[in-house]
């Protein structure tokens, strides 16, 4: 079947659908949502979570990094497979490749680099040792809990973390009964087929969460198909006096085409395991610790292979291994929040194929101390912090930050943050230490009647970089500066507003603008749900590459519907459906890797 017919016999499953949903909104009768300012308040209010990406808990009033939380409630409606399609509406990121869900895609944050951005799941780097290359398209969605991204260096906490954080926060065990879980399945486009399974409960002390799903595509660009399976699993055991045991491992398996070039395909095939093993032992109710094991396997080969003709006729494999560890102390006072801690790892990378004759291996110890101190004075937070860096290979770094926030009122505040970082962007290549100093200046309030507004000015000063200009290697200093908005708005007629702009301004050491950076970013999104548990997104995303082959053919826009019907307390039937790049929209940095078109896909859950 052509790509053509797919769509079109897709989109006509669709279509009654998308109808229904029109006359649903055109119909319904105006009436405000139960939802009130609280919704749109600072990211997650003074009731909610406590931000953790800088690994000192505390609320976001206290927080001077600028940081964006992704919930639960907000991954579920944009039936998303795997993460990139999640941080995909995000403020300030961008993907360098939209391709089919769980094949390779690159990220930045704020125009960053690929390699400057550390990625978390579970507290353990998914990043690998050879280039730094984070592959969040292998972490499936459904696993995810809540997922927090800092923008801009991070080192003080996690040492290498040049660009920013994305800490991905897995679901926990349900509490409230021994057993339930989640039955799902979607289908699409080019026999785009998701199936997952989840199990969750509690028995006594023990919880647990497991799940299986697995993710086929035939591909929506050319050699861009995909057959990714994943397994996980977390068991936590409350403690007879007090605190937890965690213990949680995820394994994934992956082959997908990457790139098809002319006369040649380039495919990729995976094997990762991550597990990690973690006590959380409140003291008393002041001083807590918190200590971890964690280990990273992963095995990933690159292949050329004609076409046609199918030969393999270059292929490369890397082995990752890391282990290791970590302790953390905190202290709460009336008036202050102490957190120390130490990181090690033990870390091995081996190449094989290629341009390598043999095998290449190496090895490095990292170690790592930390200090972060966040003290109130009336309306002041203030929050400076330290850590000292062996890296085992890329020379001592020490990454200081101080941050400061100041509460406007209940519901506005002032945020102001500065902080030297680097990134470890390769464990086989020499001097591959790259720095910046980062410092932002930002508002967040939502005292606007029916809004809340964010509004944060960057500059990131970058050397040391690393560049392939004209064919060579050589080391630039890259000057990245802007600013970003963001606005929401309370539901009214059930439907919500939301909005982000990012802009970015470059300059090289010679004063010139450099290429492939995001100039303009914008991102859309109309969200409707009403009582009945109907809800229907449209997201569009824009980027306006300043880049040589790319191109910036109107706003990418993607339609997210889904209907609840309840049966019991814990019985509910969910079906959902996605048209993605409506109006088959071209918006890549270079066509080398173009964007997917048009495509579409419908689906069912059942929880029980």
């Amino acid at each position: 079947m052509s790509i053509r017919s797919a769509v079109l016999s897709v989109g006509a499953a669709v279509k009654p659908m998308v109808l229904t949903v029109a006359l649903c909104l055109l119909t319904v009768m105006p009436a405000r949502s139960d939802d009130d300012l609280s919704s749109v308040e600072l990211f997650n209010g003074a009731g909610g979570d406590p931000v953790s990406a800088n690994r000192s808990p505390r609320p976001a009033s206290q927080t001077a990094e600028n940081i964006t939380v992704v919930t639960a409630d907000e991954i579920v409606a944009l039936n998303a497979h795997t993460l990139p399609d999640i941080i995909y509406a995000v403020t300030g990121i961008q993907l360098e490749v939209i391709s089919t869900p769980g094949t390779l895609t690159n990220i930045e944050i704020q125009g960053s680099d690929f390699d400057h951005v550390l990625v978390l799941i579970d507290n353990v780097p998914l990043n690998s040792l050879s280039d730094n290359f984070p592959d969040l398209a292998s972490i499936p969605a459904q696993i995810i809990d809540r997922i927090e991204i800092v923008k801009g260096a991070a080192s003080s906490a996690w040492g290498s973390a040049l660009g920013g954080v994305i800490n991905v926060i897995t679901k926990v065990p349900q509490q409230d009964r021994p057993a339930g879980g989640t039955l799902a399945g979607s289908y699409g486009t080019r026999q785009t087929v998701d199936g997952r399974v989840e199990a969750t409960g509690t028995v006594d002390r023990l919880g647990y969460y497991l799940f299986a799903g697995n993710l086929h595509s035939d591909g929506l660009r050319p050699n861009n198909q995909v057959d990714l399976g994943n397994l996980y699993g977390k068991l936590q055991y409350e403690l007879p006096v007090r605190g937890t045991v965690t213990l949680t491992t995820l394994y994934t398996t992956r082959e997908s085409g990457v790139l098809a070039v002319p006369y040649a395909d380039i495919n990729d095939q995976k094997h990762e395991l991550i597990a990690s093993a973690a006590l959380l032992l409140p003291l008393d109710n002041r001083l807590s610790l918190d200590a971890a094991v964690r280990t990273r396997q992963s095995t990933m080969e690159m292949f050329t292979i004609s076409a046609p003709g199918g030969v393999t006729l270059q292929s490369t494999r890397e082995n990752d291994n890391s282990i290791g560890g970590s302790l953390k102390a905190s202290w709460l006072g009336e008036w202050q929040l102490v957190v120390a801690g130490v990181d090690y790892d033990h870390v091995k990378v081996s190449l094989r194929g290629g341009r390598i004759a043999g095998e290449e291996a190496k090895t490095a110890d990292r170690a790592g101390i930390y200090l972060n101190d966040t003290f109130t004075v009336g309306n002041f937070a203030i929050t400076p912090s330290a850590r000292y860096d062996w890296t085992g290979f890329g020379g001592d770094r020490f990454s200081p930050s101080f941050g400061i926030t100041y509460a406007l009122s209940e519901n506005s505040l002032l945020r102001g943050y500065t902080a030297r970082g680097y990134s470890l962007t390769s464990l086989n290549r020499a001097e591959s230490t790259e720095k910046v100093w980062t410092s932002q200046l930002g508002f967040e309030s939502g005292d606007v009647p029916s809004l809340w507004l964010k509004a944060t000015l960057f500059r990131n000063d970058t050397w040391d970089v690393i560049s392939n200009d004209l064919g060579r290697l050589a080391k630039t200093r890259q000057l990245k500066h802007g600013g970003e908005f963001e606005l929401r708005t309370v539901p009214v007629f059930n439907t919500s507003l939301s909005t982000g702009y990012t802009y970015i301004h470059t300059e090289g050491g010679d004063g010139q603008m450099f290429q492939s950076v995001p100039k303009h970013t914008l991102k859309l999104g109309l969200r409707y749900r009403d009582p009945s548990r109907l809800q229907a997104q449209l997201i569009g995303n824009y980027i306006d590459w300043n880049a040589t082959g790319s191109s910036n053919r109107g706003v990418l826009w993607d339609l997210h519907v889904s209907k609840t019907f309840e049966y019991a307390e814990y019985t509910s039937f969910e079906v959902f459906g996605s048209l993605r790049n409506i109006f088959a929209g071209q918006q890549y940095v270079t066509d080398m890797y173009t964007n997917t078109g048009r495509w579409a896909e419908v689906g069912v859950r059942c929880h029980f």
